[in-house]
Formats: structure tokens, C-alpha cells, sequence
């Protein structure tokens, strides 16, 4: 059974995970607590990101698979035959979009289990610092920490019953009848690594002196020969940033909760695919048909056209998610007056 592109299946687990924050050892519960914010905060800003980032992904996908993937265009030559040319966008661009729509999914599954395990400790790690303080008779900032903890709670636990309902979502999605599509490829693994954001992407024409792929018409005149007047061009794919930081989130989640090592470990090494032949390799597509255009197209048109119901997954999370957050803040700046 093929794989499906959804990666964030993952998430029908978490409701049963165990994450209790175990604190780290040398570590006292307000440097637990600062280390958790911290990223708490990395989270929320990546989470809106990656959204981001699938939505605009998700737009690709009316014309994506043609344009960018599809067969190169076809240009008349002076001995009048037409030569079919490359696919400068796909030559220069689509691979970055393969390994970045991948990404999209790997980031946002490391997120996932890194939220729920980094709000468990932090919440262990500050009820550990409230006993701290009241043994030594500090009741001010035990009280100032109790008055905010009510709202907190209540966007923490709206926060998780959210991640619970996006796994049933996501379990519902992979059931019989899904409209999610599988790749037509037989090998690769999303993981952790930079985005691309396709609001800024960029492409630029060149001249047209580039090499042709073969004849799509022969010339009368068999012996007319092949001459360069392709399109050429270059293209560019801004990307977001988010490897460093959500490998941060990543490390910070194992610190708290080791036992999550072997959860993530499929993500950590970052997004691979491939497609088994005599020229395949880890960044490439094999052309099975001619010039490889249709696995290509097939590819793009999957990858694009599944980031819609990523981004509609996600985007629930995003507003309590970030309430959080600001309420962590909230606490770690009285904390931090208090010392």
C-alpha cells in the first residue's frame, strides 16, 4: 500500500503519549522554565509559518504540475522543424519544491510533538518552582503566578484537546475515500528542514540560445540539424529559515522527555526521495517516460494539491498556540522581576 503524503498521521498518537516533563538533572525548575519558554515561543512563531507556508504551497496547485513540471515548450527552428525543449522552470526550481513541500510536512510533525511535550514540562517545571518559593517564604510571586495560571490553563488546555481533534482529522483524512493523493514515487521520508515561501518566488528569463532536448517535428530536410534557440532562465525559491530552529525545538523536547527520541527520529535527518532506476539519486527524478514528465507533474500536483488540507489542519492551533505563548511570557517576565 503506497504511503500517503500526509505525514502529520503521526499526530493520532499523541493523545496516549506519555510526556510528563522530567527535569533535567543539575537543572533547577526556573532554568527548566526559561528553556522552555523559550522555545514555547520559537513554536508558536513556527507554527504560523509552516501554515503560511502550506497555504501558499496549496496555490500552486491549478497550475503548478504544467508550468513548473510539465514538458518543456516546443519552438520552430528556421530549416522548419520544432524542437522540443527543457523545462528551465523545473531544471532550475522544482526540486527545491519537492524537498520543501516534504519539509513542510516533516517541520510541522516535529512541532507537533514538540508542543506537547514542551508545555507538559513547562507546566511541571513552574509548579516546581512555586513549591521552591514558597519553602522559603516568597508567597508574593507564588500569588502573582497563581493569578495568571487560571487563563493559562485554560488556552493549554484548549490547545491540547485541539491537537487530538487534528489527529482524528488527520485519521479520518487517511480513511477509504480520502482525497489525499499518493506519490508516484516509491522511496522518500519527509524530515526537518527549510520551506519554501512561494509568495517571493522568482523567475527570470533568459535568451533564447539554450540547448534543445531533441526534434518534437523534423524538418523536410533530414539533414537539418539541432540549434540552440530554447528559452533559458534562472529561477529562484526564497525559503524560511526553519531548520535551526525547529531542530532547537527538537533537542529541547528530547531534554525534557527523552523517551521521545525514537518518535522523531524519522524526521531528524531531513527530507529524502528518489525513484529507483539506472540515474536515480536522492535529489532527482528518473524520467520513466521519455523525459520524466508526467512522474514530475504527477509529483508536484500531489505534493501541491495535499497542502491545502495540512494548512487547514494546522490552522486551528495557530490562534491558541499562540495565546499560550503570550501567557508563558506573561509569567516568565514576573518570575524574572522576582530575581
Amino acid at each position: 500500500m503506497k504511503k500517503k503524503l500526509l505525514v502529520l498521521m503521526m499526530l493520532t498518537c499523541i493523545p496516549v503519549l506519555s510526556v510528563a516533563g522530567t527535569p533535567l538533572q543539575g537543572a533547577s525548575p526556573l532554568q527548566g522554565m526559561q528553556s522552555d519558554a523559550a522555545a514555547i515561543q520559537s513554536m508558536a512563531q513556527n507554527w504560523t509559518t509552516l501554515e503560511n507556508a502550506a497555504s501558499g504551497y496549496a496555490a500552486l496547485a491549478p497550475y503548478a504540475a504544467q508550468e513548473w513540471a510539465g514538458p518543456g515548450p516546443v519552438v520552430s527552428t528556421p530549416m522548419g522543424g520544432e524542437e522540443q525543449c527543457h523545462n528551465i522552470h523545473w531544471d532550475t526550481v522544482t526540486n527545491q519544491l519537492v524537498t520543501g513541500g516534504l519539509n513542510i510536512f516533516g517541520d510541522a510533525e516535529a512541532e507537533a510533538y514538540a508542543i506537547q511535550t514542551i508545555t507538559a514540562d513547562f507546566q511541571t517545571q513552574l509548579a516546581d518552582y512555586e513549591v521552591q518559593q514558597a519553602k522559603v517564604g516568597n508567597m508574593a510571586i507564588v500569588d502573582q503566578i497563581n493569578a495568571q495560571k487560571g487563563p493559562m490553563n485554560a488556552s493549554l488546555n484548549t490547545l491540547m484537546s485541539l491537537l487530538s481533534t487534528t489527529g482524528d482529522q488527520v485519521a479520518a483524512a487517511l480513511s477509504p475515500g480520502t482525497t489525499l493523493h499518493p506519490l508516484p514515487i516509491q522511496h522518500w521520508q519527509a524530515g526537518v528542514g527549510n520551506v519554501p515561501d512561494l509568495s517571493a518566488v522568482q523567475y527570470i528569463a533568459g535568451l533564447n540560445d539554450g540547448a534543445p532536448i531533441g526534434w518534437a517535428v523534423e524538418p523536410v530536410r533530414g539533414l537539418a540539424r539541432l540549434i540552440d534557440v530554447c528559452p533559458t532562465g534562472t529561477g529562484n525559491v526564497p525559503m524560511y529559515n526553519l531548520s535551526g530552529p525547529v531542530n532547537s525545538n527538537v533537542q529541547q523536547m528530547l531534554a525534557d522527555s527523552p523517551s521521545m527520541a525514537q518518535v522523531v527520529q524519522s524526521v531528524e535527518g531531513g527530507s529524502t526521495y528518489s525513484v529507483p532506476g539506472p540515474f536515480s539519486g536522492s535529489a532527482g527524478i528518473v524520467p520513466v517516460d521519455g523525459f520524466g514528465d508526467d512522474t514530475r507533474m504527477q509529483l508536484v500536483k500531489a505534493l501541491a494539491s495535499d497542502m491545502q488540507p495540512l494548512a487547514q489542519y494546522m490552522q486551528p492551533l495557530r490562534q491558541p498556540l499562540t495565546l499560550y505563548s503570550q501567557q508563558v511570557q506573561q509569567i516568565m517576565a514576573e518570575v524574572q522581576h522576582a530575581n
